[in-house]
């Protein structure tokens, strides 16, 4: 039983991290489109919920993406529930943050 535990806790934590990678990465880049000279949050939330949906399949349904422009300065967070090891009945919240400066 403590060997399933253990195996268990061993995806689950794999889980986590390839999540939030995934979320890393969209963040990353719809931060990147946001920030264009010609880009807006719109064009970024869009950009990384097609990264993620392309990326995280079918767990990717109940994540959350918002952008913010202030002061020159892009944000884009994401946030959302990683794939669990049985069935998705766990799994972890994960959250990123990516920034980057407005182009002039």
């Amino acid at each position: 039983v403590a060997m399933i535990a253990i195996v268990l806790l061993l995806v689950e934590t794999v889980s986590f991290w390839h999540a939030r990678n995934v979320f890393d990465e969209a963040a990353a880049e719809g931060a990147r489109v946001a920030a264009a000279f010609d880009g807006s949050c719109a064009a970024g939330t869009a950009t990384a919920q097609e990264s993620i949906a392309r990326r995280a399949g079918g767990w990717s349904s109940g994540v959350d993406v918002s952008c913010i422009e202030a002061a020159g300065i892009v944000t884009v967070t994401i946030s959302g529930q990683t794939p669990g090891v049985l069935f998705d009945a766990a799994g972890f919240t994960a959250s990123v943050t990516e920034s980057t400066p407005k182009e002039r």
